[in-house]
């Protein structure tokens, strides 16, 4: 399962929490330059973490639509592991499946 985290420059901390969560593979958009708006979703991804303090209004409403087009859970957070973990816990026990976007 691919994982997509979008914002932030140092995101190794949630890089980690991710892959221990079980993911196997994790892109990192910094979300910094126009060109973001435009990429597109790889096939692969199944989820969407995104980093609310790192990302503009613009590219937060992209990928929003772009996730519910595509079917992908999208999670906001702030740039916090122990966050992120919480929040993928969390998923995994309420949303099994879930192809909404949401936030805790």
């Amino acid at each position: 399962m691919s994982v997509l985290i979008v914002g932030g420059d140092q995101v190794e901390s949630l890089k980690r929490q991710v892959i221990a969560q079980g993911h196997t593979h994790v892109e990192h958009w910094s979300g910094r330059k126009k060109g973001f708006l435009k990429r597109s979703l790889s096939n692969n991804t199944r989820l969407i973490v995104m980093v609310c303090d790192y990302v503009s209004h613009s590219l937060a409403n992209s990928l929003k639509n772009k996730a519910s087009r595509k079917g992908i859970p999208l999670i906001y957070c702030r740039h916090s592991a122990h966050e992120l973990k919480h929040k993928l816990l969390n998923k995994e026990k309420i949303d099994e499946g879930c192809c909404h976007c949401y936030s805790f």
